[in-house]
């Protein structure tokens, strides 16, 4: 399988940067509706969506009905809840990382991420909190074809690998540990399909599609950690 990186998205699919209701977001748009499964807050689980929306907060938010502030926002800017995945990040939209990716066979894979670094844990190690925080390491992968949900499962677990592997490859440890992290505490991810195509029942890193799923990630959180630690030199954060 030959792989080559893309400027553009996958076909049908466009993002942008933008303040919408008073806040930061990056929107990713489709066409046509998306089959999603994602595990934030707003259209978690399984979904069709039309719109993935991850919307930058300040650190200190806190809400005691965020699902019902995340609708009001929505609505606030234009959006149908019904078909709008959402998710909040007190990471900076204007650093998100993205990246995408084809191969021969005529799939493609696109990936944004946006990172904070300021709450590493490592799974397994780290105290647990039942608390909602912003989320520090979001995901978006969308994927030009089908997947069973089964796969869809599958994906998940190796975009958040591809995630474990940039922290690894940065050296990002825990907090108060000198163990590596494998994420912050509150991460969110999203895969979603397009629904043409060919149907993929496997999504793992052997697999063609799972391949390009944790590579596209993998760069996307390259870049937006590495624009992190450069904020975070520069005492920015």
């Amino acid at each position: 399988m030959t792989i080559r990186l893309c400027t553009e998205p996958v076909s049908g699919v466009h993002s942008r940067k933008g303040t919408m209701n008073g806040s930061l977001c990056l929107t990713v748009e489709a066409a046509s509706r998306l089959y999603a499964l994602n595990s934030s807050i707003w259209g978690g689980g399984f979904q069709y969506v039309r719109r993935i929306v991850n919307r930058q907060v300040s650190k200190s938010y806190m809400c005691d009905d965020p699902e019902a502030e995340m609708e009001q926002f929505l609505r606030g800017s234009g959006f149908d809840p019904g078909d709008t995945a959402a998710m909040l990040t007190a990471a900076f939209i204007e650093d998100a990382g993205e990246c995408h990716a084809g191969a021969d066979e005529g799939l493609h894979v696109s990936a944004w991420v946006t990172a904070g670094l300021g709450n590493a844990a490592r799974a397994g190690t780290s105290e647990g909190t039942d608390r909602l925080y912003p989320g520090t390491i979001n995901s978006i992968v969308i994927v030009d074809g089908r997947m069973t949900d089964a796969a869809m499962v599958n994906a998940v677990i190796t975009a958040t690998e591809a995630k474990a592997a940039a922290l690894q490859e940065l050296g990002i440890t825990a907090r108060n540990s000198t163990q590596l992290a494998t994420g912050m505490t509150t991460d969110a991810v999203l895969v979603a399909v397009t629904g043409r195509g060919e149907l993929y029942r496997y999504a793992g890193t052997a697999t063609r599609v799972g391949h390009l799923i944790g590579r596209t990630v993998y760069e996307a959180a390259l870049q937006a950690m590495r624009i992190y630690l450069e904020r975070a030199r520069r005492k920015q954060i």
